[in-house]
């Protein structure tokens, strides 16, 4: 039987068929890139992400652009494409708009970081203006380890704020900055990810429910009936990490102080 022969797809054919296209991959980097950037996306998630990265003209494997998968309270997972502010400055740049860029970090009236930035349009007779709170945005911890937002939270809501206004001037739609989403979602490649259950998408159990509930009574019994097993399973899993740690936290705090106490104790009978 011969086999069946594939046709290669020449440069000129990838544009006329998607004229808008800024970009185009060869086959070898497509793979690359599913093989990487682009690893546990679905077929139709990757599709999706090929065609967001060449309609946008940038690049994965240049760390212009990447899609993060999320999970949902009813179990599902969802794609998320972001863009990086270096991806974003290339789309400014690309246009022969940009005129410039100033941004920093300031404090607001509670003394809270808040990062700002200007970005200069040659069609606009003002620069876009645009302002990222601190509060909003900052997550500190992630997988029970401190984030570039502890290390370096100037940075960071900068970079905020400088994305944000870049995407409104160049008018970038359906895409944020990996800083803008971070605290909204949950990265499914975290390492200490929970083993997929056997019937993950079967409704939470009653014992789950019960569980949850006396970690944190903010759960409300419909809510949960709403949660899958395997959902319901990294929930008690997150609270009971919490609780550990806040009883650990309180135990170090009783035996600092009585620590302190004793050492008083000891000086008072000495005098």
């Amino acid at each position: 039987m011969e086999k069946p022969t594939v046709k290669k797809v020449t440069l000129r054919e990838r544009r006329k068929a998607q004229p808008l296209a800024k970009i185009y991959f060869s086959e070898d980097e497509k793979q690359t890139i599913a093989e990487t950037v682009a690893k546990g996306l679905t077929i139709p998630q990757t599709k999706i992400f090929f065609y967001q990265c060449q309609a946008l003209g940038l690049n994965p494997l240049l760390n212009e652009i990447c899609a993060v998968t999320y999970r949902l309270k009813d179990g599902s997972t969802q794609m998320s494409i972001q863009v990086m502010r270096d991806g974003f400055l290339k789309i400014a740049h690309r246009s022969g708009k940009f005129a410039g860029m100033e941004s920093g970090v300031k404090q607001n009236d509670k003394g809270e970081l808040v990062g700002w930035a200007k970005v200069y349009h040659k069609d606009f007779q003002v620069p876009l203006y645009q302002e990222a709170d601190f509060k909003e945005y900052a997550i500190m911890e992630k997988g029970g380890r401190p984030t570039l937002w502890a290390a370096k939270p100037r940075t960071m809501i900068k970079k905020v704020a400088e994305s944000m206004a870049l995407r409104k001037a160049f008018n970038v739609a359906g895409v944020y900055a990996t800083e803008e989403m971070e605290k909204e979602i949950v990265d499914l490649s975290v390492s200490n990810e929970l083993p997929r259950l056997p019937d993950a998408d079967a409704p939470a159990t009653e014992a789950q429910i019960a569980t949850i509930r006396s970690l944190d009574p903010d759960y409300s019994e419909e809510e949960l009936k709403k949660v899958s097993k395997q959902i319901a399973a990294e929930i008690i899993k997150k609270l009971a990490s919490q609780k550990v740690k806040k009883e650990t936290i309180e135990v170090t705090q009783k035996v600092h102080k009585d620590g302190i106490s004793q050492i008083a104790e000891r000086k008072e009978k000495k005098e």
